[in-house]
């Protein structure tokens, strides 16, 4: 097995995005992250570990990027010395993955970049958004087009409300036309991860291959994470992760609006999470200084 550390990072003030991108540029082969993506907004706001990951006060937490790296020494959580100077806040969680999962990366990548974009119905573009418009999210359901989290680093308490996915979608979708990665962690109901894995069989083969959606990477068996000692007595447990690619953002919409999606939702998904925070990122591509 392969452990991979997932880092959400908040710069500090004076750290602008061209210094901190350059600064990984310049690590070396065996610091280099194996994936760097741009937080846009918590899909599904965390419940568990709540007070790291979104903040319990007035204001949600700003998280500015999504770095994964092999892990490695006796402190897994560890970032490259040349980073921890940039950084105001850092979130991180080391899970194992498949020793393949570097390599199936790399050649899936190239296969995605080169790969023909699923077509999607009139009303899912930039375009033209009046599917996405008329969209009604069913209530019932474990993740929708209904669900609602504050922007990253917004105030909670000055009158607004906060975002419904619908809108987040089209706001994105309009100014950003490329791929989008989904961060999830996961959190089982005791007993319920074989109904999980159900759901993930399903999904896999409808709704996800039917609108691009393909798996980046999957880890188990969590090793720990940076909140974990405060959080023992809270009963919490982050059990998986894992980064799932969407051609776009319009895709990953109307992947819920899909009947196919409500149907695996509501025989598998339902009762089986106790949480599944979503952070949705673009990939950030890195030229490494040779």
């Amino acid at each position: 097995m392969a452990p991979l550390t997932s880092h959400l990072i908040a710069l500090n003030e004076s750290t602008t995005a061209e210094t901190f991108l350059s600064s990984i540029a310049k690590l070396g082969p065996s610091e280099r992250p194996v994936y760097v993506g741009k937080c846009q907004h918590w899909i599904h706001a965390p419940h568990l570990s709540a007070n790291a990951l979104s903040g319990t006060g007035s204001t949600m937490l700003r998280w500015d990027y999504l770095v994964i790296n092999k892990a490695s020494g006796q402190d897994s959580l560890a970032l490259p010395d040349a980073l921890k100077s940039l950084i105001e806040r850092i979130w991180s969680i080391t899970t194992n993955h498949d020793d393949s999962d570097l390599e199936n990366y790399a050649e899936g990548k190239a296969t995605r970049q080169n790969a023909a974009v699923p077509s999607l119905p009139h009303g899912w573009s930039a375009n033209d958004h009046s599917g996405l418009d008329a969209a009604v999210p069913p209530p019932d359901l474990e993740a929708s087009l209904g669900l609602a989290s504050y922007p990253l680093g917004s105030r909670k308490d000055d009158g607004k409300k906060p975002v419904v996915l619908k809108d987040f979608v089209r706001d994105l979708g309009t100014q950003y036309s490329g791929p989008v990665n989904m961060f999830n962690l996961l959190s089982f109901v005791p007993g319920q991860q074989p109904r999980y894995y159900q759901y993930i069989a399903a999904f896999r083969d409808s709704v996800g291959s039917k609108y691009g959606g393909d798996a980046i990477f999957v880890g188990t068996s969590v090793g720990n994470w940076s909140s974990k000692a405060d959080e023992q007595g809270d009963g919490v447990g982050w059990e998986h992760d894992a980064l799932i690619h969407y051609p776009s953002i319009w895709h990953f919409g109307k992947m819920l609006d899909d009947p196919g999606y409500a149907d695996a939702d509501r025989r598998f998904k339902q009762g089986a999470l106790r949480d599944n925070p979503i952070m949705c990122c673009t990939e950030v591509e890195v030229t490494y200084d040779e």
